[in-house]
């Protein structure tokens, strides 16, 4: 599908949250516009393939085994895509104390970094607990939340991360992280009802419930885009946006490439924003995330010319971005300030730049995994006081 000039790839349905508050979804090779909880636009997400392999993610009453205190109500509530699917875990009314979950054991790879995550809304009970048991020989991985205001969480336990985003119509989606050990191919994944941001322990008086839907495990370092499963696993594809044949539209002996991001961070991933090139690695200009640092790198014929930038570990929410290129004067600004510069690359080696990938290098590889709002080229080097104004907040 073309989206302005350029071209989406996704061999696949996506779901992110639209502007009327539910979560949408954008057909195959459509791009995902996605809209933050209070209406307010977040941006084009651009993500790679991920599979969620939890098993009927909508429906706690197959598939998943229920504690001996628990009572599940399959299509209780409205769930946070509009349709009444979620499901409420409740106590079944005994006396005194217990836990009330269902679970799941799954197979994933070893010595593989997971999130798992999962909806929630408050019943009775206004706190919920995500656990991975079972992950590294015995060792169990959980984290609390509460079911309130903004979302808060208690003390996580051998965990990677864990977080917690609300959503609208009083739902929350919260994750977990961890590593499985070296020789562990399965954990159990578990949802539970807990009772305070501390204890999953719960009274058993007929009242300890909340709400629950959409959950997913995939590799990776965060929860990306809800991915729906029944009885198997299921695949989101990768987003592939390019566009071909612009020789025109980048500067060729300077230029300047601009960027407007709603910032997530995947840890231990390389997120390539954009990227203008040859088609190659040999001739590129690019902006990027990894490890924990936000770069810009530019190659003509091969050589480096440059590779700059800063800690990216404080950064959130929106950040304009802009590379400034000329001959020995290669700069990159973020929000209204110069973060680094070098003087010293020449373009005269540089072949025609033909591609730009938009969230993503040449190849289709290394996708930014993250809210892309405006992206624009210059075919001049704009001035200081240029790039300042442009990427100021």
């Amino acid at each position: 599908m073309a989206f302005g000039d350029f071209t989406v790839d996704r061999n696949s349905t996506k779901y992110v949250l639209g502007s009327s508050g539910d979560i949408i979804s954008y057909a195959t090779d459509e791009p995902a516009f996605e809209f933050n909880a209070d209406g307010s636009y977040k941006g084009l997400l651009v993500e790679p393939a991920a599979t969620n392999v939890c098993l009927q993610s909508e429906d706690s009453s197959t598939t998943w085994a229920a504690s001996g205190d628990t009572t599940v109500t399959a299509n209780a509530t409205t769930a946070p895509d509009g349709n009444t699917t979620a499901d409420k875990l409740g106590d079944d009314g005994a006396t005194g104390p217990g836990s009330v979950y269902v679970q799941q054991a799954i197979t994933v790879s070893a010595g593989t970094k997971y999130t798992a995550s999962a909806f929630f809304k408050a019943d009775g009970l206004a706190f919920a607990r995500l656990l991975a048991s079972d992950y590294d020989g015995a060792t169990n991985g959980y984290q609390l939340f509460e079911l309130s205001g903004a979302g808060s969480k208690g003390t996580p336990s051998n965990l990677d991360d864990s977080k917690i985003e609300a959503y609208p119509n009083g739902w929350y989606r919260c994750s977990i992280t961890w590593t499985q050990g070296a020789a562990d191919t399965s954990f159990t994944f578990r949802t539970q009802v807990a009772s305070s941001i501390s204890s999953g322990t719960v009274d058993l008086d007929g009242t300890s419930s909340i709400f629950v839907w959409g959950a997913q495990v995939e590799e990776g370092p965060i929860a990306t885009s809800y991915i729906p499963t029944t009885t198997a696993s299921v695949t989101r594809n990768k987003d592939d946006i390019t566009l071909g044949s612009a020789s025109s539209l980048i500067g060729q002996t300077e230029g300047t490439l601009y960027i407007e991001v709603d910032w997530r961070s995947a840890t231990g991933t390389s997120q390539h924003l954009v990227n203008a090139s040859d088609g190659t690695s040999n001739n590129r200009f690019v902006i990027y995330n990894s490890s924990g640092n936000f770069n810009t790198y530019a190659e003509a014929n091969g050589v480096q010319l440059t590779n700059q930038g800063e800690s990216s570990t404080a950064y959130s929410g929106i950040q304009k971005i802009a590379f400034a290129y000329k001959t020995n004067d290669l700069e990159l600004y973020r929000n209204g300030s110069s973060i680094s510069t070098d003087t010293s690359g020449s373009l005269a080696a540089l072949a025609t730049l033909t591609d730009i990938d938009l969230g993503q290098t040449f190849g289709a590889i290394n996708q930014a995994n993250m809210w892309i709002r405006a992206v624009a080229l210059y075919p001049k080097r704009l001035s200081d006081a240029e790039c300042q104004a442009l990427t100021t907040l």
